[in-house]
């Protein structure tokens, strides 16, 4: 089933907020502060299209709300993988590091880009 409306694409960003995982053993001081801001932003950002999709006008563009819960699912699977391999992989490590930054980078282009579709009213979570 595809995801057709700000509705639908907030209770996504919602269920991405809930379902990051946090709390992982050997998760390191760098992938538990990307993953709270990860939870942070979905939270926000999904309670405020579900708000904005309640309300009265047309609806604005769903997909940069889809976008940023993907986004934020691909993060949060790259850094499970980042150093629980069976094997340690020191290159494979870095390469991973260096993608997840990389993505990281993206969220904060979504987050402005939602923002800016609901009107700018969540500035200020980031």
């Amino acid at each position: 089933m595809t995801n057709t409306s700000l509705e639908d694409a907030g209770r996504c960003l919602l269920s991405v907020a809930w379902n990051i995982r946090t709390g992982v053993p050997r998760a390191g001081a760098r992938k538990e502060e990307i993953r709270a801001r990860l939870q942070e932003v979905c939270r926000s950002l999904g309670h405020a299209a579900c708000a904005r999709a309640a309300g009265a006008g047309p609806a604005p563009d769903h997909v940069p709300f889809l976008r940023l819960a993907d986004l934020a699912y691909e993060i949060d699977t790259l850094l499970l993988l980042v150093d629980t391999a069976l094997a340690p992989d020191p290159d494979r490590d870095h390469r991973r590091w260096a993608e997840i930054e990389g993505l990281v980078a993206g969220v904060d282009a979504l987050v402005n880009l939602t923002a800016e579709v609901l009107g700018g009213q969540l500035a200020v979570s980031r």
